[in-house]
């Protein structure tokens, strides 16, 4: 069996020539026969079977069912049969199309074969070497980490991969080469695998991406170097790569022997069991994870409802793999990783750029703490992470790590019970600017928000607001003479600040960004 729409597409690529007529995309054909005139004498042609005639012959006959005429030239036959200008021997034709029925139904037999091992319940490296003895190439299974989770045959590219965690990892340098020349865009959003060459490799590669629903948990990788790619090898990628997504859905594969002993520490820890700092550090240390001078905690959570698409293990598994120094686990179901650092920033851009692909691919975010360095203190800044999760519309912030320090005073003003005190607490020139301006359609509160953003700077305040310099400096002229706003003082000026920033909290908003 093929779909007619492959049927032409191989006759296409026998002959190089157009054909013509209304082709539908999904109608099966199982066989291939001539057309004659006994055939005329029905309705309806035998739905499954194509038939293929000489236009001159039934130029003037309108068919219901599969017919293919040659040899049309110009005329158009009755009906919009499916035709073609060029006089091909039926014959050839006849073989053309029987050679693609027949491949195809090699074709399916192998899918078959794969579908039989995931059936049977064999392991994923084993439906891999099936499908690798198929395309002859090698075929690597890569998380939302840029870590293999399976490949055959085995990997040992020193020149691209590393140990992380005690998994291989693309090296950072080729992670950031993917990022840069958009590769891992097109496999985020890839449904179907596509060819394309990679940097510093000769050969062509195919990558699709494992998806579960709406998140993409990692991707198929296949390297090229043993031969160029068919289209019926793209056909058992994709077969291959619908099998692993049923494969991971699974959950028995990937199971963490050090996830419930983390668990526990992480809720000991939240929940403040431990009686002195000493005995956390003792714990930590116990389990083979490192302590560093400073401590950030980073919580993640799913955007769609339904989260539990595969096991958490899976998803600690591949921060690890980002994080190798932090400790990675689940408290309240929710992941969270404690990262030791060694100075005051939780990590490098490269890091960011891997995690933040990673929280791409899975529909996730992240939120991180201030740094911290007492770790009986963690349960607070554990409760950073999680405020954050309750402020944000997080449809808007798929993939995004959001930072306390963005947050912190809307989470204090969450904490006040009287929002007539918490307002009270903004100068009161501001309010006041804020009614004049409403009053009388001027623009000053906006310039002296745009001047603070601008790192106080008068030509780049300006610049943004789109007036001149002494427009502007006639501006904060007027306001001092209406509502005494003096700039040069710096107690005034980090009061002007919070309180702009507390107005956005009440207006529910999130205007003010630095």
């Amino acid at each position: 069996m093929a779909y007619l729409s492959t049927i032409i597409k191989h006759i296409k690529t026998c002959y190089s020539i157009n054909i013509l007529g209304d082709i539908p995309d999904n109608r099966s054909i199982t066989t291939v026969r001539f057309l004659d005139s006994t055939d005329l004498q029905v309705s309806y042609l035998t739905p499954d079977v194509l038939f293929i005639g000489k236009y001159e012959y039934f130029k003037d006959c309108s068919f219901s069912g599969n017919a293919l005429l040659v040899g049309a030239d110009s005329n158009q036959p009755k009906g919009d049969t499916i035709h073609i200008k060029e006089d091909i021997d039926l014959f050839s034709l006849l073989n053309c199309i029987s050679d693609c029925l027949i491949g195809n139904q090699l074709l399916q037999r192998k899918k078959d074969e794969l579908f039989n091992l995931l059936r049977h319940g064999h392991e994923l490296n084993l439906i891999l070497k099936k499908a690798y003895s198929y395309i002859d190439n090698p075929i690597n299974v890569c998380d939302s980490s840029f870590s293999i989770l399976d490949s055959y045959p085995a990997v040992s590219d020193e020149r691209s991969l590393e140990k992380r965690n005690n998994r291989l990892s693309l090296k950072n340098v080729f992670s950031d080469d993917m990022k840069e020349s958009k590769l891992t865009e097109h496999i985020f959003h890839s449904v179907y695998p596509f060819i394309t060459k990679v940097d510093k490799f000769e050969y062509n590669w195919v990558f699709e991406s494992i998806r579960i629903n709406q998140s993409v948990v990692g991707y198929v990788c296949v390297r090229g170097n043993n031969r160029d790619f068919t289209d019926d090898d793209l056909e058992i990628i994709h077969h291959v790569t619908q099998l692993i997504s049923i494969y991971l859905q699974k959950g028995d594969g990937f199971t963490n022997p050090q996830g419930i002993r983390i668990d526990r520490f992480l809720k000991d820890l939240f929940l403040g069991h431990f009686d002195s700092e000493e005995s956390i550090k003792a714990r930590i240390s116990s389990g083979g994870f490192t302590l560093g001078n400073y401590y950030y905690l980073v919580a993640y959570d799913f955007v769609d409802s339904q989260k539990n698409l595969l096991s958490k293990d899976y998803f600690c598994k591949q921060l690890q793999s980002i994080f190798p120094n932090a400790i990675t686990g689940t408290f309240e179901s929710m992941l969270v990783s404690l990262l030791p650092a060694k100075r005051p920033s939780p990590f490098n851009e490269s890091t960011s750029d891997r995690l933040s692909t990673f929280l791409q691919m899975n529909r996730m975010i992240a939120t991180i703490s201030f740094v911290f360095t007492n770790l009986e203190e963690a349960p607070l800044y554990f409760e950073q992470c999680q405020c954050i999760f309750s402020m944000i519309n997080s449809e808007e912030n798929v993939g995004k790590i959001l930072l306390y320090g963005q947050y912190c005073l809307r989470h204090i003003a969450s904490r006040l019970d009287d929002p007539a005190l918490f307002m009270a607490t903004v100068h009161p020139a501001l309010k006041f600017l804020e009614a004049y301006d409403r009053n009388n359609s001027t623009d000053y509160l906006n310039t002296l928000r745009t001047y603070i953003q601008k790192n106080r700077s008068a030509p780049a305040a300006a610049k943004a607001l789109h007036i001149h310099k002494s427009t502007f400096f006639y501006r904060i002229e007027k306001m001092k003479s209406l509502f005494d706003i003096d700039i040069s003082n710096p107690d005034n000026m980090f009061a002007y600040e919070i309180s702009l920033r507390l107005m956005d909290i009440a207006n529910g908003t999130s205007i003010f960004v630095i």
